[in-house]
């Protein structure tokens, strides 16, 4: 199996056919049944192929190879379209949503946004209308937990100061270096850092909030000192915000009127269908439908499991206007405006269709057709323990300094006995990821990236303070603190990634298998011509594509 068909499989992005190519008049390179194969679209793929991708091959052979591959393309969707993948409702609700918001886009772009200009009016009303004079300097601790920052709390209460609980306690590492200090924020910002409006507008100066949820995490907020801004100081900010607010409510006007004026309605025959889960019209508009084939098909895009999204009209009718009617009705308006036809979206809309149907393809052909067993997977690690082994490592605390400069000063005050992780985060110095025992550890596949510093490590004693060495993040100041012998990875890992390297060769074989059988089905129907192929890719070019080592 020549190389670009064996890559095939785990480099699918690269294998795309580029149909925005022209047509040309010359014949085409090749034929596969009815469907040309040109120059111009064999050159765009050839260019396109990633360099680790490209042919080893020269000449005609070389040719052949780009060439198979673009074949074997149109293998692939002539079965998908003969074994009738592409009437699977998941492929085709898929491509149908691919296309609405293509199309909604298109649309936004050219028809909603110009509407959504914001004027200085509009920014002065904003800025008055939600009270974004005021600015408020923050300071917060950020904890893992409300069980912690209760307990930061009544030490508060018991006279500690905010100042050095944040400096101790907070995650933030840039809070911890100002001592808590975040900036100025209106409502606004705040909102965006975890702070209602509520707590923003009466928490009184100098007073620590209570506990407040920030994602998974909580904080402590503290604003000690207020301060009335104008709207300049705030221009370039709020009008990116207005704009996102304007272009919303221009889109929700336009789709509620485009849902009136296309006569969007739920109908009788599709609601009683749709328990048994029958095909049906489920919604019907002017010049279109939406089965129950699509809606079923976006519960479960959307992981839609109450019973009453099968039977309560309301609850059915709420979910499809959230998300089927905004892109269906945009949509429309585009294809009423031409927009589908023209040169780029037709070829956009013809190329993202046959993607679908080839990854759909090759999920039905491939994928679904692999199996990997546990014995399996425990055969491969035994057979395999260098692979599934953790190299010996070095682990250190270290601190790095952003110029060689400040590396050097400080190295000429530190003993090698200091916690330099929390030295460098007193400083707001970068932090590299650390294991749980606070250090950072590093083994032989670390030399590629921190070539020096690896190197530093092997040579130095335990205990010691060595540096500056330069790395990535800057110039680091290093203690070793021990080493670790090379050991078996765990077990749990070793079987994940061992799993995914059977079924990686699994799919690989089991794709062969399929190309192989697809062009043997349909050989007396692909004709080539190798003059054409010859003129489509010249010698020249072909020596651009040779991959480099």
């Amino acid at each position: 199996m020549d190389t670009l068909s064996r890559n095939f499989a785990t480099a699918w992005t690269a294998l795309v056919l580029s149909l925005a190519c022209s047509q040309q008049d010359a014949p085409p390179v090749a034929l596969v049944g009815d469907v040309p194969i040109t120059g111009a679209q064999l050159r765009q793929f050839a260019s396109d192929v990633l360099p680790g991708l490209r042919s080893a091959q020269q000449g005609q052979a070389a040719r052949q190879d780009y060439l198979q591959t673009l074949i074997d393309r149109q293998l692939m969707l002539r079965q998908a379209r003969e074994k009738g993948i592409d009437r699977e409702p998941a492929v085709w609700v898929a491509q149908l949503l691919q296309r609405r918001t293509y199309l909604a886009n298109l649309y936004r772009k050219r028809d909603l946004h110009p509407q959504a200009q914001v004027t200085d009016a509009d920014l002065a009303r904003f800025f008055a209308e939600q009270d974004l004079g005021r600015e408020r300097l923050m300071t917060a601790i950020l904890v893992q937990t409300k069980a912690e920052a209760q307990a930061i709390q009544r030490q508060l209460a018991a006279g500690a100061s905010f100042a050095e609980l944040s400096a101790q306690y907070t995650l933030d590492p840039r809070a911890a270096a100002q001592r808590g200090r975040i900036g100025f924020v209106n409502r606004s910002m705040a909102s965006r850092l975890g702070v209602p409006e509520v707590v923003f507008d009466h928490q009184p100066t100098g007073i620590a909030s209570e506990p407040l949820p920030l994602g998974r995490r909580f904080h402590l907020v503290r604003f000690i000192e207020d301060r009335q801004v104008e709207v300049d100081s705030q221009r370039d900010l709020l009008a990116g915000e207005l704009a996102k607010f304007k272009r919303r409510e221009v889109e929700r006007q336009q789709v509620e009127l485009l849902a009136y004026k296309l006569g969007w309605h739920l109908t009788a025959p599709g609601l009683a269908a749709l328990p048994s889960q029958a095909n049906a019209p489920l919604f019907i508009y002017e010049g279109g439908q939406v089965s129950t084939e699509e809606y079923l098909e976006m519960l479960k895009k959307h992981r839609g499991t109450s019973p009453e999204a099968l039977q309560d009209s309301a609850t059915i009718a709420t979910f499809a206007r959230r998300t089927i009617l905004p892109e269906l009705v945009l949509a429309a308006a585009a294809e009423k405006a031409g927009y589908h036809q023209e040169r780029e979206a037709a070829a956009h809309l013809a190329k993202a269709d046959e993607e679908l149907l080839l990854k759909a393809a090759y999920q039905r052909q491939v994928s679904d057709s692999v199996a990997v067993v546990a014995a399996d997977v425990e055969r491969y690690i035994a057979a395999h323990p260098e692979r599934f082994t953790i190299p010996e490592s070095i682990c250190f605390d270290e601190l790095i300094a952003p110029s060689l400069q400040e590396a050097q000063q400080l190295k000429e005050t530190l003993t090698g006995q200091e916690d330099l992780a929390a030295l460098a985060k007193a400083r707001g110095f970068p932090l590299r990821p650390r294991r749980a025992d606070g250090l950072v550890c590093m083994h032989r596949y670390n030399s590629i990236p921190y070539p020096q510093l690896w190197r530093a490590l092997q040579q130095v004693e335990v205990g010691v303070l060595n540096g500056p060495v330069r790395t990535r993040e800057g110039f680091a100041l290093f203690v070793v603190v021990r080493t670790e012998p090379a050991r078996p990875e765990l077990p749990q890992q070793a079987r994940q990634r061992a799993r995914a390297a059977l079924v990686q060769q699994a799919e690989q074989a089991r794709f062969d298998q399929w190309i192989g059988s697809l062009r043997e089905k349909y050989r007396r129907e692909i004709d080539i011509s190798a003059e054409q192929l010859a003129a489509a890719l010249p010698d020249s070019l072909l020596a651009r594509l040779v991959p480099r080592e």
